[in-house]
């Protein structure tokens, strides 16, 4: 089961290997997860159809879809901001139920805005840069990897990761 330290206490993974890293905070992608976050006795400090945020997780309404249409940058700014605005002295894991689609392409995404990966790359070069040199275990389905491919380097979400958390879909 895959769990990888990629940059700065901050893990990517499967459900399952959560207890390996003992997280600070939690990034959870996953349509599963943002229901039962709901019910979390953790306070909600922000909810929306797309993404729940408490003092340390954050989960995002997301499917593992084959359509792209269920991809949007709506989904995906959450993510990277909470990733973003991680502290340094707090381990983060990063997970959907494998660690190998919607994880791992919300890792890739925040590796090129961050600029981990050169966005000067062509996408399939940052991909397989990615896959080679930082996190082997991926392997997205069509719909995620449609949209990483239409939106890279995805400068539509590195404009918005400014917005405050309440403005947010």
């Amino acid at each position: 089961m895959p769990c990888e330290n990629i940059i700065e206490k901050i893990y990517l993974g499967d459900q399952f290997s959560k207890r390996l890293v003992n997280p600070d905070k939690e990034l959870k992608i996953s349509n599963v997860f943002y229901n039962i976050l709901k019910k979390d006795k953790d306070e909600i400090l922000y909810q929306t159809k797309n993404f729940i945020l408490t003092k340390n997780k954050l989960a995002i309404n997301l499917l593992d879809s084959h359509d792209v249409r269920d991809f949007s940058d709506d989904l995906f700014v959450p993510a990277i901001k909470f990733l973003m605005q991680n502290p340094i002295d707090k381990t983060l894991y990063t997970h959907c139920q494998l660690g190998i689609s919607r994880s791992a392409s919300t890792i890739f995404m925040f590796l090129v805005i961050k600029g981990v990966i050169d966005n000067n790359l062509s996408f399939e070069q940052a991909l397989e840069k990615y896959v080679k040199d930082i996190y082997p275990f991926m392997k997205v389905n069509l719909g995620v990897y449609t949209y990483l491919k239409n939106n890279y380097p995805f400068y539509n979400i590195k404009a918005k990761l400014d917005t405050d958390w309440k403005d947010l879909k």
